[in-house]
């Protein structure tokens, strides 16, 4: 009896550590190369948003965000007050803007489904990570690790690794390329 109760339990943490695994691996998409899957990526827990991808072979991976809810309306996302949802409506629902939608190699929905992390590369996009405000529909440049840390003649590529479906951090690689020797070097950041 005491060894069913022991597997019993291994088995209820192995589950455990796999849902959080399949959790995780829901809320990240990587969109590059090989790794590029075309078509619609639907938001995570029934959210109102999707991704269409568009693998577009030596022009890259581009991608384009649709709310996809009944009558463009924010479905399960929490609005703080005043609970305005104005900046979607059913004529006006895809969104795509060459700095953060061009060469894109990975992307990740936030758990509160309030936001898009878009990780591209230099060679037709910007070689920056950028963090999309969903309700506001806006977005804006985060930059891992020191900007003035970047050096002028280098090209850079931000790889979503992965992100904490409870927390919400954010892990990216940051690949450097360097022009004048083509060496090639890596940090890893985990950013908000």
């Amino acid at each position: 009896m005491r060894i069913r109760v022991e597997w019993a339990i291994v088995a209820v943490l192995m589950a455990a550590g796999h849902a959080h695994k399949c959790l995780a691996d829901e809320y990240f998409v990587k969109a590059s190369g090989k790794d590029c899957v075309p078509g619609l990526h639907h938001q995570p827990a029934g959210g109102p948003f999707s991704v269409f991808v568009f693998c577009d072979d030596a022009a890259g991976s581009n991608i384009g965000v649709i709310n996809t809810e009944g009558a463009a309306g924010p479905g399960k996302i929490e609005l703080p007050p005043p609970k305005t949802w104005d900046k979607w409506s059913p004529g006006d629902r895809f969104w795509q803007q060459p700095q953060w939608a061009s060469d894109v190699t990975s992307f990740a929905w936030s758990p509160d489904l309030k936001s898009l992390y878009v990780g591209t590369s230099y060679v037709y996009g910007s070689g920056e990570l950028y963090k999309l405000d969903l309700v506001k529909r806006t977005f804006s440049k985060i930059t891992p690790g020191a900007r003035s840390a970047r050096k002028s003649d280098s090209d850079y590529s931000v790889e979503i690794t992965g992100i904490d479906p409870q927390g919400g951090g954010v892990s990216v690689n940051v690949y450097a390329s360097d022009r004048k020797s083509e060496g090639r070097a890596v940090t890893r950041h985990v950013v908000r």
